[in-house]
């Protein structure tokens, strides 16, 4: 159980601090677009190294949280649910 409790706190601190670069990821690309879209370019937005880095920084967090999900899931018996 002790294991248990270290390897979740583990993978939640990796998905915290991978969801915060995915946040600095957005600015960035918020920046960018809204430079774009001054210029009536938003559209074009899509296409730049930012979205592309947002988007590598979303799915880098859907799988932080999911590796938690299976952490979670894989407790043992006595070891009580948080709600």
């Amino acid at each position: 159980m002790k294991f248990w409790s270290e390897e979740l706190a583990l993978v939640e601190a990796a998905a915290l601090r991978i969801e915060a670069l995915e946040r600095v990821a957005e600015q960035r690309f918020d920046t960018v677009h809204d430079e774009a879209d001054a210029r009536g370019e938003a559209a074009r937005t899509v296409e730049t190294p930012e979205f592309t880095a947002w988007m590598t920084a979303r799915a880098d967090t859907d799988a932080a949280w999911g590796r938690w999900a299976q952490v979670m899931d894989a407790r043992p018996d006595d070891q009580p649910r948080k709600p």
